[in-house]
């Protein structure tokens, strides 16, 4: 039989132009930053990316989402396989199924029937325990990719800090599922530096604030129940992490410093290039370190807090080709882990267990 995969039943109805009347001019002109493929919605501020719909103080996870446009469901569909004679047959395939967008039938991947995909509402409402608490305020829902990869981030009371008494942090709870199997269902906790908005996951904590839950487990009302008393952890982790900002603030490292901590990040086959030159990447950092904004804060300058943000500037701005591929990385990709590399690094130089 030839292996031609066919998906079986009937679409939901989806209103593009409805979509454009909710969000307004705003998402019409993210259409110049391909926002149909990374669709965000947001309170307050613009983010660093520069991406999004701006929606006002107070919406709803429900309302962002429509606004971001998730308000689809994920749909696990039959397939058949069409044989040489031109017959149908569908039992042969009956442990697969095609993984798709309810609203305009976008095939994500073809799984078996152990994978269990989490709805981008219950990644959303996820949240609404703790805002309801006082405890966070929802301020972004998007997804990348089409829809392939969907989080949401709230803004925790109780973790913020400022170093030095002007170099304030912010902590953030981010949790993100993808319907390709890219990744599983995670949730961790997240700080942004005010001053220029860099992001910086949660390099220091133990673990027992972040979570990871595989697609062979389904996402019951049981296991989001869960994963929210393992994340009820994460204001005191953010506090912990942002004494160690402290500590990195107050020690100081000169040119060689420096050096020391690009060769610890990149290895010694990457801070030169072939003609014994610093590399590409050690001269973009290096700026980094001298030009990004709030490298002259007291805090940074000449600190390995401000060698840290180097590192988190460089992978939020400037590397990658652009906006959306740069958020995706910095936070589920190569650029994540270059940041908590830069952690560790930092750390061992400062003596921190």
């Amino acid at each position: 039989m030839a292996p031609i995969f066919k998906q079986l039943g009937v679409s939901t109805e989806y209103s593009l132009e409805k979509h454009k009347a909710l969000a307004g001019q705003e998402w019409r002109a993210n259409q110049m930053h391909e926002i149909t493929d990374n669709m965000i919605a947001y309170v307050g501020a613009k983010p660093w990316h520069g991406l999004g719909v701006n929606v006002p103080a107070g919406s709803t996870g429900e309302e962002m989402r429509k606004l971001a446009g998730l308000d689809w469901r994920v749909e696990m569909r039959d397939l058949s396989m069409q044989g040489n004679d031109g017959s149908m047959n569908i039992n042969s395939l009956k442990v697969f199924k095609a993984v798709t967008r309810s609203d305009n039938e976008r095939v994500f991947q073809v799984a078996t029937d152990r994978y269990h995909p989490v709805q981008n509402e219950q990644i959303i409402d996820f949240f609404r325990e703790y805002c309801e608490a006082g405890h966070a305020d929802l301020e972004t829902v998007g997804g990348l990719r089409g829809g392939a990869v969907v989080w949401a981030l709230a803004k925790l009371k109780g973790a913020s800090v400022k170093l030095g008494g002007v170099d304030e942090l912010k902590g953030y709870m981010l949790l993100a599922t993808s319907h390709d199997s890219t990744m599983q269902t995670v949730g961790r906790p997240t700080q942004v530096r005010v001053v220029c908005h860099n992001t910086l996951t949660q390099a220091l904590s133990s673990g027992r604030s972040q979570v990871g839950i595989r697609h062979t487990r389904e996402w019951t009302p049981e296991v989001a129940q869960e994963a929210r008393e393992v994340m009820g952890l994460a204001i005191e982790d953010t506090q912990k992490l942002n004494e160690t900002a402290e500590i990195l603030s107050k020690v100081a490292i000169d040119d060689a410093g420096w050096e020391k901590f690009m060769l610890g990040l990149l290895g010694e086959d990457n801070v030169k290039d072939s003609r014994g030159n610093p590399s590409r990447t050690v001269t973009s950092l290096s700026k980094a370190r001298l030009t990004s904004p709030g490298s002259d804060l007291v805090t940074a300058n000449g600190t390995l807090w401000g060698a840290v943000n180097a590192v988190t500037y460089f992978s939020d701005y400037e590397r990658g080709r652009t906006d959306d591929s740069r958020l995706a990385t910095s936070w589920f990709g190569d650029g994540e882990r270059l940041k908590r590399s830069a952690v560790n690094v930092a750390l061992e130089m400062a003596g921190v267990n």
